[in-house]
């Protein structure tokens, strides 16, 4: 076998959770090197970091741009599990909940995507194992086998293509290698979660390996709903992985990768955890809340829904409410199946030409309790009587095929190179159904639940070539320049009417009100992006760089229930340009690791919801736009330590400010404590009664309006976060076990989390912190370990915006409005404990 081989064995497209995986081998470190240096480490010195960032095997600390890595050790300390671990663990990222998991969305630098529509894609790529997730929102299920995570912050679109507009997570599992190897954990909660993980792999022969793997969890929920007595919030899943490497001939590596996923979500189920009115004015931040008596509350001020029976057995006062009532499911369960294949072929110059092909099929149904409780809250038409609950559900069927050949170069020249070729075609159905109405009653957009019935399909093929070198030009100066072509074509088809008992597309027909059929086909969208950098190693400990790349994220398509005739059209690319100062060093004898940047990234034609209007039509639409200009800016630091052979340190912080620069036309918030003025409808400064004061009529006589919001708060993330982790091992020399202690503190500043910039939309600040501790035996054939997440039980609301019912103080539809808060708790908002053991033979 050639220990010349590079490691770039793609460990296929590895889900989450529970899993099976058969083994693929490694990416460019000889196999049989690489078991020496981890069964030879120097107890005094940090391990190197391997990272994939760049499409080759490169060291941390070599590589010039900001990258964060979660290690193995790490992500089993904190009992990492599904990808809101991993945001929790790293300062740049943020994560944005919701209403079900599929319309999740991640936050890179302070900017990510959040769209209800199919047609829109993320921001920030998901790679597992080389091979981008189609949809981001597919990434949000259990984590399996995971050997790192390395988190790329600004723009990757010259390697990494669409969707990395605002950067990417590169998820790697574990690799083949050594002899076979059992391994098996078993976790639990004293809030009954728990998993089961099993998994072997090793060389069974020179030229074969296998690595399989098994994980399933059941996380069953922190809240109660009192309809069903039944748990909810909680995930659930089972994930298989195979990965199997053979050699059939000198020079060449076969991998395949297979994989299996099923997930269960029924996050994204709200509370109401405060109830009250107002008085006093948001503008001068006076106000004041004044509590609501329950009993003459009513839900939308329907006479027939007092709060007394919609939230009955429920405090709704209380800001720690996890009490429910729901008639119908919210949440989205899926089932993933796909499999990798790649080829690695060795030149006779040490050069790799790869071959990585990848089919993926994800499947899923969603469904969302819209009118937030158990009582029937809709009447059939020519009834008086409340029969009819609203809920929506659906179905999502995505289908994606990639394919690249990758030409990477020695690593023993002045210059180094990647260069390679792109196709990858994504397919996604949707089926959409919200509230009631069935044929052939007469029904409209405007009834209570606005129904809708809509039958979509998108299509995306993309083709690009793409190259990055490494120039050595001087003894201690490097540069590096990369550039992509990328040709993008899209199109979408789209069916709407509002008659929800039609389910069989075949059967969708015209009604009273009609059919919207919307179509387009063979949209174009060529673009190039670039990186830049030059890095000075100023001695063989310290380096610094500077370093400029672009990103290019394609048309966009407003496929949503709200599509108007005048969305038919897609909307522009996103684009953004990034300028980053840093510099990585290792210092003390390499006993400490120090990485630090400061960056300014601009976002064109940023992908939003915004409002709109159409000539001589007084109705004021929502439609996918584009804010003209955002941007971010800010300071990162990433620092490890060993303190001691025994004790260990993590710490990370980052400072982020993105903001908005241009956006005449945003959205105003309801402030209801300003007053109209005479007949124009206009407040205190020129601006809308009952809306902020900065809110201007969109037309005269209008009772809506907008605000210019250049120069606001972008919404979302915290100015400020840190994680530091520590461990402390404590060795017996007379025992053949040894202990150990370990612990987390993470740390984010108050944040706004509406882009109106309503100014009672904030969040608090909020500082939780993590103990862990346990034994292991010496050569680490087993492990038993205990933890106390949010040890202090700091009780925090991450999400104070969270969709929810309507209440006013009196039963009719004109009655005072009443403020209701509504929440969905973190994972760790309340204490809780548990205990893993691991076993490897």
């Amino acid at each position: 076998m050639d220990k010349n081989r590079t490691e770039g064995r793609i460990i296929a497209v590895k889900p989450l959770a529970a899993v099976v995986a058969l083994a693929v081998a490694q990416w460019a470190v000889p196999v049989y090197a690489q078991e020496a240096q981890e069964a030879q480490p120097d107890p005094n010195k940090l391990q190197s970091v391997i990272v994939t960032a760049n499409k080759r095997v490169e060291k941390l600390e070599s590589v010039p741009m900001a990258i964060s890595v979660i290690s193995e050790e790490e992500l089993q300390r904190n009992n990492v599990r599904e990808i809101e671990d991993i945001v929790a663990l790293t300062p740049s990222l943020t994560q944005a909940s919701g209403t079900t998991a599929a319309n999740n969305a991640l936050f890179m630098r302070g900017i990510g995507t959040v769209s209800v529509g199919i047609g829109v894609e993320s921001d920030v790529s998901v790679i597992i194992d080389d091979i981008p997730i189609a949809v981001q929102f597919q990434a949000f299920r259990d984590l399996a086998d995971v050997a790192r995570v390395e988190v790329l912050k600004g723009p990757q679109s010259t390697l990494f293509g669409k969707s990395a507009v605002a950067g990417a997570i590169n998820i790697v599992t574990k690799p083949i290698s050594g002899p076979m190897v059992y391994r098996g954990s078993a976790y639990y909660t004293n809030d009954h979660e728990y998993r089961l993980a099993a998994s072997m792999g090793g060389r069974l022969t020179e030229t074969f390996g296998i690595r399989i793997a098994a994980n399933k969890s059941d996380m069953p929920g922190n809240f109660t709903n009192l309809t069903t007595g039944e748990k909810v919030n909680g995930s659930s899943g089972k994930t298989m992985m195979a990965k199997i490497s053979w050699t059939p001939i000198r020079n060449l590596d076969v991998d395949i990768m297979p994989q299996y996923n099923e997930q269960t979500n029924t996050r994204g189920v709200t509370a109401v955890n405060g109830f009250y009115r107002t008085t006093g004015s948001a503008a001068a931040g006076n106000l004041t809340r004044v509590p609501v008596d329950i009993n003459t509350a009513y839900m939308n001020g329907n006479p027939l829904l007092p709060a007394s029976l919609v939230l009955a057995g429920i405090d709704p006062t209380d800001p720690g409410n996890r009490l429910v009532r729901r008639d119908f499911p919210t949440g989205i369960s899926s089932k993933t199946t796909g499999t990798g294949l790649k080829l690695s072929y060795t030149l006779p110059n040490d050069a790799t030409l790869m071959s990585i092909s990848s089919y993926q099929r994800y499947k899923a149904n969603d469904s969302r309790d819209q009118d937030f409780t158990d009582q029937p809250t809709i009447a059939r038409p020519g009834e008086t009587k409340l029969t009819v609950g609203n809920n929506q559900f659906g179905t999502y069927d995505i289908r994606s095929k990639t394919q690249e050949l990758r030409l990477v170069s020695p690593d023993n020249n002045g210059l180094r190179y990647v260069a390679g070729l792109w196709w990858a075609r994504n397919e996604i159905d949707r089926h959409f159904i919200r509230g009631f109405c069935v044929a052939p009653t007469r029904c409209a957009s405007n009834s209570p639940s606005s129904p809708t019935n809509y039958y979509t399909d998108i299509y995306n093929v993309n083709k690009a070539a793409f190259g990055q070198a490494t120039w050595d030009f001087a003894p201690t100066w490097t540069l590096v320049a990369g550039l992509r072509r990328n040709l993008e074509e899209s199109g979408f088809n789209y069916e709407r009417n509002f008659f929800t008992d039609q389910l069989d597309r075949s059967t969708f027909v015209p009604g009273p009100v009609g059919v919207d059929v919307f179509g387009s086909s063979g949209n174009e969208d060529w673009s190039t992006t670039g990186k830049l950098s030059i890095q000075k190693q100023i001695n063989r400990d310290l380096m610094v760089y500077a370093m400029t790349a672009t990103g290019h994220k394609g048309k966009a398509y407003d496929v949503t229930s709200g599509l108007r005739a005048s969305a038919a059209f897609p909307v522009d690319p996103e684009t953004s340009r990034t300028y980053e100062l840093g510099t990585k060093a290792n210092l003390f004898n390499n006993r400490m690791s120090v990485a630090a940047v400061v960056y300014k990234t601009d976002f064109e034609h940023y992908q939003q919801n915004t409002s709109f209007v159409l000539p001589n039509d007084p109705t004021i639409y929502t439609q996918l736009n584009s804010i003209p200009k955002l941007r971010t800016k800010g300071f990162e630091l990433d620092a490890n330590l060993l303190i001691t052979p025994n004790w260990s340190m993590n710490a990370a912080l980052a400072y982020t400010r993105p903001s908005i620069e241009d956006w005449k036309n945003g959205p105003c918030y309801q402030d209801n404590t300003n007053p109209a003025i005479g007949t124009t409808g206009l407040g205190e400064g020129g601006s809308l009664g009952g809306w902020n004061r900065n809110c201007f009529p969109i037309r005269a006589g209008s009772t809506t309006g907008i605000q210019d919001l250049s120069g606001g708060i972008f919404p979302g993330t915290p100015k400020v976060k840190v994680n530091i982790g520590s461990q402390y091992d404590l060795r017996f020399t007379s025992l053949p076990f040894r202990a150990f202690i370990n612990g987390n503190v993470r740390y984010q500043s108050d944040y706004q989390t509406a882009i109106s910039n309503d100014p009672r939309a904030v969040n608090n600040a909020y500082t939780i912190a993590d103990l862990g501790f346990g034994i292991r035996q010496n050569k680490d054939l087993w492990r038993l370990s205990f933890r106390v997440n949010n040890l202090f039980d700091r009780f925090y609301i991450p999400n104070a915006n969270a969709s929810g019912p309507s209440f006013r103080a009196g039963p009719t539809s004109t009655s005072p409005s009443i403020t209701v808060d509504s929440w969905v708790p973190p994972r760790d908002v309340f204490r809780y404990f548990s205990v893993k053991l691991d076993v490897k033979f």
